[in-house]
């Protein structure tokens, strides 16, 4: 009986190396084939990998990127994440993602680099510690290179112990990197490309005035990103003699009748006003106010609730917008 039992067992060990031989087979074709397709410039493994995307997108319901001129100068790209803000910034080869939506959304803007060709962030920006800026900051840190890590000086008393602001921190802390604290009047260059640092001016109780604002200045073009910042942290920036004229406004905290006031809308002057908030969304935004003093200014609005992704991108000069929807006037 002895004998028998350990022949059985020979045998099922037998039966189970066949079956590693044959998935080992099948894993180093697959591989083979792809190096072959790639060397012979056939495309076959790159149309397979599209049609995967696709599949993903449409079982997970996620949005296609918005076609653009890659041979751009710069592009921004105002990244639909919903009721969250996400914002990519790429500059002659650089590329500087500030935030990344709710908790829920990493995954999403993961998907939304890889299909514009990003390979690493070469600085990444954390605006403020509220879930719907940074929840998805920590899948996007697991997921691509980033070099360093941008975020404003928190009072001690206003440190949050959220599980959100723990996860980003570990993350940071996990890839090993640089985690800088924004100081006013810091520069960062990218090419031709030149990211400024305006705020906060002052050490604030409330969190969105904590708000990391930024200009992007590209040649004569130049967008103005303001986190959350409402209207209190507004009037000491401009109180500041900050130069914050821009072409493109994010408007700050979604659109919120508490941000872009009628004094910061005048200083600002822009042509373009982008409200970054979800279809349908509790809080109503962009608040009606705001659309008002936008509108009645005479700059252009576009919202991610409407136009899903938006992307502006600038050539020799020239800024052309592109949106993922289309929306009749």
């Amino acid at each position: 009986m002895a004998k028998r039992r350990t022949y059985k067992k020979y045998k099922k060990n037998k039966k189970i190396s066949g079956v590693a031989i044959v998935l080992t087979a099948v894993f180093v074709s697959f591989f083979a084939l792809r190096a072959i397709d790639e060397w012979l410039s056939l495309g076959w493994f790159a149309k397979f990998d599209a049609m995967v995307v696709q599949w993903t997108r449409q079982v997970t319901n996620q949005k296609a990127p918005v076609s653009f001129d890659p041979e751009a100068d710069f592009s921004v790209h105002f990244i639909d994440v919903g009721q969250g803000d996400s914002t990519l910034i790429l500059s002659d080869g650089y590329a500087i993602l500030i935030d990344a939506g709710e908790n829920d959304k990493g995954d999403e803007v993961l998907s939304y680099l890889h299909d514009v060709g990003v390979q690493k962030i070469d600085l990444m920006i954390a605006t403020h510690p509220h879930s719907d800026h940074i929840g998805g900051l920590d899948t996007v840190i697991d997921g691509i290179e980033v070099k360093e890590v941008l975020v404003p000086y928190l009072k001690p008393s206003i440190v949050p112990t959220t599980k959100t602001y723990t996860d980003f921190l570990t993350a940071v802390k996990d890839h090993n990197i640089t985690l800088t604290q924004a100081r006013v009047s810091d520069t960062y260059r990218f090419g031709n490309g030149k990211l400024t640092v305006l705020g906060p001016v002052a050490n604030y109780d409330e969190l969105n005035n904590t708000s990391l604002v930024a200009r992007f200045d590209y040649g004569e073009l130049s967008v103005l990103l303001t986190g959350d910042m409402e209207q209190d942290a507004e009037r000491d920036l401009l109180a500041s003699g900050a130069s914050v004229s821009a072409d493109i406004l994010k408007l700050g905290h979604h659109g919120s009748s508490t941000s872009t006031s009628d004094a910061f809308l005048q200083a600002v002057a822009p042509r373009i006003c982008v409200a970054l908030c979800g279809e349908g969304n509790e809080y109503g935004h962009p608040h009606e106010e705001t659309v008002e003093r936008v509108t009645s200014y005479g700059a252009s609005l576009y919202r991610t609730d409407l136009y899903g992704h938006i992307v502006f991108s600038a050539k020799d000069g020239t800024l052309d917008i592109a949106t993922q929807k289309q929306v009749n006037a």
